[in-house]
């Protein structure tokens, strides 16, 4: 078969799956469009089967002539660098093409890869998987051809390509590696495994223009499985109170887990020191008229307009619906200043909830009180159900305890907790847009739900 042949072949299986005009013509485009349950259900199947085959040898077709492009140096000719940025001016993916022109570079050592995927018995993602498992191993132990025997090394590759998964293949690679490096190795900085290497590890914290924090990880797999043992227990689904699922994806259950590992860790007393003090999130709040204020750092600011607004320490301004969240169950010290912002007095540091209130508030609501909650007393917060800035007391009759999300949750929406006349919280849902003026029923707090057979988790009685 030569290049016309195969540019036949084709156009002829394009016009086979383009469905005609004429109801008598049987062809693929036909049997695709116009199924029939279980009469076509052995011809559709033999047709994927066929398909997953004819599309492994194009696969390989691909990866072949880029190798043979490079051969012939006509991407230089071309001004490109290599027969990926070849396949990539023909209309293929960066991703694809960059991963066919590394297994055509490979095929040539890789004998049993490059005969599986030419037969249509391997993708080329597995084929992909195992060319960067042998280089994978030939970087931890030198040379494979040196490092092996050529028949140990026909064992290694015929290893690789039994897995499942591209994966696995990876894994399996690495632990090859791992068993083949010499333990004499192991004080030299070289054979440490990159996944291994502490050295390499990097972090990086970005603010966007919106304010939010971008952060990006790459650390070695021992402090990756502590991330994930630290996030596995607090990121599961929490249902709502109704008893319908977690609305929340798995990565915003992870960022929230997250968060709660942070917040554990500045709540404890055995942590460094940061210029002298334990670290913590500063809060600096504008001085109010009236009152007490649950000031954390406060500051005759100046803004523009007349205006003033809430200040993280190192994130910035941030709006009073969040300021309040920070201030509910915090630590406050009131630090007066002049006009040029030069500290005047700094008052005595006191806890908005002492110990002995959170420990009256965790006996009585026994973790987040929020319906359909119930996280441990540990991961909550202290909510003042009427504001301290309005004049709420700090007291077991106006705090309730909630779980980081569901405390963000009653700031932002409008959920209501109260103090029911059982003298525990209860909770209202928002309005329902659709019915103004009529008010949800109450639900009791997730230490006090009854089980009902109404459609709700806990529902008042």
């Amino acid at each position: 078969m030569d290049s016309t042949t195969l540019t036949e072949f084709a156009d002829h299986l394009i016009d086979d799956l383009t469905v005609g005009t004429d109801p008598g013509t049987d062809s693929l485009g036909r049997l695709l469009s116009e199924t029939r349950m279980t009469v076509d259900d052995d011809a559709i199947l033999a047709v994927m089967v066929a398909a997953v085959r004819l599309g492994n040898v194009a696969a390989y077709l691909l990866a072949q002539t880029s190798a043979a492009a490079e051969r012939l140096a006509i991407p230089a000719r071309k001004r490109l660098k290599n027969g990926a940025q070849l396949l990539t001016e023909l209309g293929v993916a960066p991703a694809a093409a960059c991963r066919a022109a590394r297994v055509g570079r490979a095929a040539a050592g890789l004998a049993p890869v490059a005969n599986a995927l030419r037969d249509g018995a391997l993708s080329i993602e597995h084929a992909d998987a195992v060319v960067r498992g042998i280089a994978h191993i030939a970087g931890r132990t030198g040379a494979v051809q040196s490092a092996v025997d050529h028949d140990e090394r026909g064992r290694i590759v015929a290893s690789l390509m039994v897995q499942t998964t591209p994966r696995e293949i990876e894994t399996r690679a690495r632990q090859i590696a791992i068993a083949l490096t010499p333990a004499a190795g192991e004080a030299d900085p070289a054979a440490i495994p990159v996944a291994e290497n502490h050295d390499l590890n990097e972090m990086t914290l970005h603010q966007n223009d919106e304010g939010r924090i971008t952060a990006t990880l790459d650390v070695d797999v021992v402090t990756g499985e502590e991330l994930h043992a630290a996030l596995d227990p607090l990121c599961r689904p929490v249902p709502r109170p109704d008893g319908s699922p977690d609305p929340r994806s798995a990565s915003r259950r992870r960022a929230d887990a997250f968060g709660q590992i942070l917040r554990t860790y500045l709540s404890g007393s055995e942590r460094p020191t940061s210029g002298g003090v334990l670290p913590h999130v500063t809060l600096i709040r504008p001085i109010l008229s009236g009152g007490d204020t649950p000031i954390v750092y406060s500051s005759a600011d100046d803004t523009a307009e007349g205006g003033s607004v809430d200040i993280l320490g190192f994130a910035g301004p941030i709006t009073a619906a969040t300021a309040d969240l920070i201030s509910c169950d915090c630590t406050a010290t009131d630090v007066t200043v002049d006009d040029e912002r030069a500290p005047l007095d700094v008052g005595r540091t006191r806890r908005l909830f002492p110990p002995r209130l959170r420990k009256a508030l965790g006996a009585r609501d026994r973790g987040c009180a929020f319906p359909g909650c119930g996280r441990p007393a540990s991961w909550c917060d202290a909510h003042h159900m009427t504001e301290w800035k309005e004049g709420g007391e700090t007291s077991v009759d106006n705090g309730v305890l909630l779980c980081r999300m569901h405390h963000v949750l009653i700031h932002h929406t409008g959920w209501e907790v109260f103090l029911g006349p059982d003298r525990h919280p209860w909770f209202r849902p928002p309005a329902d847009p659709g019915s103004p003026g009529r008010r949800p029923a109450p639900l009791r707090s997730h230490a006090r739900r009854t089980l009902t057979d109404l459609p709700h988790a806990a529902q008042a009685a």
